[in-house]
Formats: structure tokens, C-alpha cells, sequence
């Protein structure tokens, strides 16, 4: 079976990598970007069969299927072949581990053009049939880009949770993923949590560590962008840890995770395992471009810039502000941020009262 990316035409450019407030993405007005590429164009990998003329060679069978925690030479020749096609199972060590699984997953996902939805119900995800094996052994079997072009691209499937680096057109890093969270009908799920920053918006750092309720929906848009900086190790972000991320679109990345679902379940980036963010960063550079195939059928190219952004954070709504006070006697009176309606006599009690106020701020943050 020959597994083929259609190709398509027309390009813009989105996320430099610079930081803006929420208030910058709304109410702007932004003509679509133009495109050639075929409106109905399926999302998803197509695959055809391989020629007559071109027989699929056999290969040994397995003694058996393979799934979690099989060991042996089997499992060596399941390794080998996934490398070979692109995939990342790991070390080729015999071990059937959570590389090797991912790897599977991938492949399983790829070959039978299989969405995210459904490939997380099933009970035989992570195993390797007899069945499998010889498709994944068939010599005519090849993943090409959608975007052929030569150089060095990245090319994201997010119906498929799949996500493929190309250079001069042939796949050497193919991987499963986990992108922003969903909800049921499809769209961004929102979140609201309790953000810590150690920089300001412009990247200035703070005195001291400063806490923010916020709010936003955990978009991976789809369109055409470009890397444009990186980070080596961990980075603290403030909604999580990140491995190694290289940032395409504002704060999104591509970025090493402890965990990495069938079903997306990120705050917006792009997550592949912490060992994979071992060796993506060397694969890519700044100015390589990002296609991204959205949940909603559209080719990259026909996403407007204004489509295109991530979701900024806002103020949580439900936020409190919290007040406290420091007292030098027993004499003490609420504290308020509120004028009263009716004036009060003045006392004359000498009473010193320390108030802190905590609010939260509108600002822009890493979504890992």
C-alpha cells in the first residue's frame, strides 16, 4: 500500500513569536488568505493500493501478536521497520515500551487514515497482528508530504493526533501527539487556572514570582507558520512544564510532555513524549514552516490570519479578590476596597492597618 499526501498551493505566514494582549486579536478585520488548494481536499492521509506490477514480497511472520511489555527478536524487527518508515519507537532494544507504542499508534493511524475519535476507542490500539506486520512490511508502503518542496517542513495532522518532519520530501521523524483539548461538540475547551509568571508580558522579569487567575480555550489553530524561537530543557511555563519547545506561533510549541493521550489534551501545543523533545529540536530550524491541518477539514492555507491565532489569556471571571490585613492592636475594622454609601465619624483609635489587594491582569502566556 502506497500512503500519499495530496498536494496543495498557497501560503501566508502567522505567529512571529511576538507577545500581544488579548485585546490585539479582537475585533480586527482580516481578509482571507488566497489559496489554490482544493476546498473539499480530505483532511486526512489518503492511501492507494500498490501497483499490480509491483507484488508485495512476504516476509517471516511473528510467532505471535505483540502489544506492551513483549520482549524479543520480533519485537527488534517491529523496531527496525518503524525507523525505517520514519517512525520514532526508540532504542531498538527487544522491549515493547511506551516508544515502541506511540510508534504503533502513529503508523496505525497513518496507514488506516484513522481519526483520533475513533482510534481512541479501540481495545487493539497498541497491538501488532500478523495482519499489521505484513502491511507494515510491505516494500511499497511510503509516507510522502502533502506539501513536497524540498528543504525541511513539518507538516501537523491534528484529526489524526499524527505529526510528520520532511526533509527533501522524505519522512524522518513521524510521531503521535496530543494538541489542545476538545470539547464534545468539537470546539476549544476552555480552561481557568491559577497561572505563576516569572516575566512580564514583554519578557522582563519579575522581583519576585507573581500569581494570576486566567482563563482561555485550548486552540491549536491551523494555518502556515514558521518557527521562530526556541528554549533547550525544561522550561517552567506558567501553566506547566515543557521540554525543549520550539514556539511557531505565539506561545504555541512543539514541546516534550510526561504525558501524551490518544485524545487531545493540551492547553494548545503540540505535544510529543519527553524522550522524543530529546531529538526533535536538531531536526528543525528557525524559519522552517509549519503546515497545520485543522479539526475542521480546512486545507493550512485557507485560514485567515485572524484564524490562525491562539486563544490569549483573560481574567478568570470567577476570580476573587482576596484582601489581608496586618494589625497592631486588637482595635480593627474590615477592611474594604469599596467606598461606603454612608460616611463614618472618624475614630480615634490608633489603629495602623497594612492592606493587600490581589487582582488579576490581562497578559499572554506560553500554552503548553
Amino acid at each position: 500500500m502506497v500512503l500519499a499526501l495530496v498536494i496543495g498551493a498557497g501560503i501566508f505566514l502567522g505567529g512571529n513569536g511576538t507577545n500581544v494582549d488579548a485585546d490585539d486579536a479582537v475585533g480586527v478585520d482580516i481578509e482571507p488568505a488566497s489559496t489554490d488548494a482544493q476546498p473539499n481536499a480530505p483532511v486526512a492521509l489518503a492511501g492507494s493500493s500498490a501497483p499490480a506490477e509491483a507484488p508485495v514480497t512476504s516476509v517471516a511472520p511473528l510467532t505471535s501478536p505483540l502489544a506492551m511489555g513483549s520482549a524479543g527478536n520480533d519485537v527488534v524487527r517491529v523496531q527496525e521497520r518503524l525507523t525505517e518508515l520514519g517512525f520514532q519507537p526508540g532504542p531498538v532494544d527487544g522491549q515493547f515500551g511506551s516508544g515502541t507504542q506511540q510508534a504503533v499508534w502513529a503508523f496505525k493511524k497513518l496507514i488506516g487514515n484513522v481519526a483520533w475519535e475513533d482510534f481512541a476507542t479501540r481495545d487493539d490500539q497498541s497491538v501488532v497482528t500478523e495482519e499489521l506486520w505484513q502491511q507494515m512490511s510491505d516494500p511499497n508502503v511510503q509516507f510522502l508530504p502533502r506539501r513536497p518542496g524540498g528543504g525541511t517542513s513539518v507538516e501537523v495532522y491534528l484529526p489524526l493526533q499524527v505529526m510528520a518532519v520532511f526533509r527533501d520530501d522524505q519522512p524522518i521523524f513521524i510521531s503521535h501527539i496530543s494538541s489542545g483539548e476538545l470539547q464534545p461538540d468539537g470546539t476549544p475547551a476552555t480552561f481557568c487556572e491559577t497561572a505563576t509568571y516569572d516575566t512580564d508580558e514583554y519578557g522582563a522579569p519579575y522581583p519576585e514570582p507573581v500569581t494570576k487567575q486566567v482563563c482561555a480555550e485550548a486552540k491549536s489553530p491551523g494555518g502556515v507558520f514558521e518557527f521562530n524561537r526556541s528554549y533547550d530543557g525544561q522550561r517552567i511555563s506558567p501553566l506547566g512544564g515543557m521540554k525543549n519547545p520550539w514556539y511557531f506561533n505565539y506561545g504555541i510549541a512543539i514541546h516534550g510532555a510526561i504525558n501524551v493521550p490518544t485524545r487531545p489534551a493540551s492547553h494548545g501545543c503540540i505535544r510529543i513524549s519527553n524522550t522524543l523533545a530529546e531529538v526533535f529540536p536538531d531536526l528543525v530550524e528557525r524559519g522552517d514552516r509549519v503546515y497545520v491541518w485543522g479539526h475542521d477539514g480546512k486545507e493550512p492555507e485557507q485560514y485567515t490570519e485572524r484564524e490562525s491565532l491562539p486563544s490569549f489569556n483573560r481574567p478568570d471571571p470567577d476570580a476573587t479578590t482576596t484582601t489581608s490585613s496586618t494589625l497592631s492592636t486588637t482595635t480593627s475594622a474590615p477592611a474594604t476596597t469599596v467606598a461606603p454609601a454612608i460616611a463614618t465619624p472618624a475614630t480615634t483609635t490608633t489603629t495602623t492597618i497594612t492592606t493587600t489587594t490581589t487582582t488579576t491582569t490581562t497578559t499572554t502566556t506560553t500554552l503548553p
